[in-house]
C-alpha cells in the first residue's frame, strides 16, 4: 500500500480515488507498522528463534520502500515558493511560439512558461501582503489560480498523484486534499485558505507579450529547459482516444462545454447554465468571448452593426439600439450614455473533453450553438417601366 497505493492507475477503478486518498492519509502509520514488523523479524533472528534466511524476506520490503521514497515519479515535480522573475526583454529562454500561462496579479502582468510549469506545477507567489497560488495540470491543459490567505503555505503542500490526468495536492497541515482540475476538495468544497479566483490565460508567448509588454516572466527551475521539457500542450494519458476532443469551457455557475469550431463570429444570444449570455469569436484575436447579457432589468439581444456611421460599435442590441464594442462596452445610444458594460464570463479554451467530464460529471456539451440569421440591409428593387406606344397617325393624303 505504501509503495503503490497512490499510483494514478487506481483512478480507473470505481473506488480507486478512495484508495489513493486513504493511502496518503495513513501513509506514515502504515510505514511505521511495516518498519516495526521488520524489526521484529530481525529481533527474532538475533534471539535465535528464527534462522538467518528469514532476513531474505526483508529484501522485497526494502525494495518497495526505495521505490516509494526514491524513485516515485511524483518526486520530480517541485512546488515553488517565491519564484524569481525577469522582464520580458531578458526572457531569452522563451521562443515566440512557446506557450505560457498569463495572469494579472495586483495590477502586474506575469507569464509562466509551460516548460517551467511542467517541472514545477504549483507556484506560490507574494506581492506585498497579498498571496496567490497557481496550479498547472499538464495532461489536462488546465491552469487555475487563487488568492490565498495566511492559513495556506506552500511548505505544507505535497503533490500526491495525478489520477485521471488531474493533479492531486495534499495539505499535510490540515489533512485536506485539493483537486488541481476543479480547484476543490474531493467533497466539492472550497479548500481552506483559498479566496477569490484569478483569471488565467493560455497562449503563445508572442501574443501575451504583445498584449502585456511590461510583463514579468518566471525564471524556470534548474534543469527545466525547452530542449528537455515540452513547451506546448500535451495529450492526456489514456489507453484510448475517446476523450481526446478539445473543448472550451464556459465557467458559469453550471459550466458548459462548447466545441471551438462551433463558436460563430456573429453574436449568438443564448442561455448557458441558466445564465443568458452573448457568445462569439473575436475576429482579431480568435479568442472565444462570453458576456452576461443582463443589464439592470434588461436581458439584451444582439446583432452585428451594419450602420457604417456608427464606427465604434461592433454589435447593436435590439432592445435599446445601443452600440457595443467587442469587449462588452456600450459606446452609443441610451446605454452608452449611461456608461454600461457587460459582465465578462471566463472561458477556458484548449481543454480535453474526457478529462473534464471525468472530474466535472455535470458538464454538458452545447452543440450546435444556435446562430442568428444574417441581417442584411434591405435592397431596393429597381422599377421597370413599360414603354407606352404612341398613337398611330394616319398619313396625310
Amino acid at each position: 500500500m505504501v509503495a503503490y497505493g497512490t499510483h494514478p492507475a487506481w483512478a480507473e477503478y470505481a473506488h480507486g480515488l478512495g484508495v489513493i486518498l486513504f493511502t496518503r492519509r495513513f501513509e506514515w502509520p502504515m510505514a511505521a507498522v511495516a518498519i516495526l514488523l521488520c524489526l521484529a523479524v530481525v529481533g527474532l533472528v538475533v534471539a535465535g528463534k528464527r534462522r538467518a534466511w528469514w532476513l531474505i524476506g526483508l529484501g522485497p520490503i526494502l525494495a518497495l520502500f526505495v521505490h516509494r521514497y526514491e524513485t516515485d515519479p511524483m518526486r520530480r515535480f517541485a512546488i515553488l515558493d517565491g519564484p524569481s522573475f525577469v522582464p520580458a526583454a531578458q526572457a531569452s529562454f522563451l521562443a515566440d511560439n512557446d506557450y505560457v500561462v498569463g495572469l494579472i496579479f495586483e495590477g502586474s502582468a506575469y507569464a509562466y512558461p509551460y516548460f517551467a510549469l511542467y517541472a514545477a506545477p504549483v507556484v506560490s507567489q507574494a506581492e506585498h501582503d497579498k498571496r496567490m497560488l497557481l496550479m498547472w495540470n499538464a495532461y489536462a491543459n488546465r491552469a487555475m489560480a487563487f488568492h490565498i490567505n495566511h492559513e495556506l503555505y506552500a511548505r505544507d503542500l505535497e503533490i500526491v498523484s495525478m489520477p485521471a490526468n488531474a493533479m492531486l495536492l495534499y495539505n499535510g497541515k490540515l489533512g485536506q486534499f485539493i483537486n488541481g482540475v476543479t480547484g476543490l476538495t474531493p467533497q466539492s468544497k472550497k479548500p481552506n485558505g483559498f479566496s477569490s479566483p484569478i483569471l488565467v490565460q493560455k497562449m503563445i508567448w508572442r501574443e501575451w507579450m504583445e498584449s502585456h509588454p511590461a510583463t514579468q516572466v518566471m525564471v524556470p527551475p534548474a534543469g527545466a529547459l525547452p530542449a528537455k521539457i515540452p513547451s506546448s500542450p500535451l495529450r492526456p494519458i489514456k489507453k484510448d482516444s475517446s476523450g481526446d476532443t478539445l473543448i472550451a469551457m464556459i465557467c458559469t455557475t453550471r459550466p458548459v462545454a462548447v466545441l471551438p469550431h462551433a463558436v460563430p463570429e456573429k453574436p449568438a444570444s443564448i442561455t448557458v447554465g441558466g445564465v443568458p449570455v452573448l457568445i462569439f469569436r473575436d475576429r482579431p484575436t480568435r479568442q472565444i468571448r462570453v458576456f452576461d447579457r443582463r443589464v439592470e432589468d434588461l436581458t439584451l439581444k444582439f446583432k452585428p452593426n451594419t450602420d457604417g456611421r456608427r464606427k465604434l460599435a461592433v454589435w447593436i442590441d435590439q432592445d435599446t439600439d445601443s452600440g457595443w464594442t467587442a469587449d462588452g462596452r456600450a459606446v452609443d445610444g441610451p446605454l452608452g450614455k449611461a456608461g454600461k458594460r457587460l459582465a465578462s464570463i471566463p472561458v477556458d479554451e484548449g481543454l480535453w473533453w474526457g478529462v473534464m467530464k471525468k472530474w466535472v460529471p455535470d458538464l454538458e456539451m452545447l452543440d450546435p450553438i444556435p446562430v442568428p440569421p444574417e441581417v442584411r440591409p434591405p435592397t431596393r428593387t429597381p422599377t421597370v417601366r413599360t414603354p407606352t406606344r404612341s398613337p398611330t397617325r394616319r398619313p396625310r393624303r
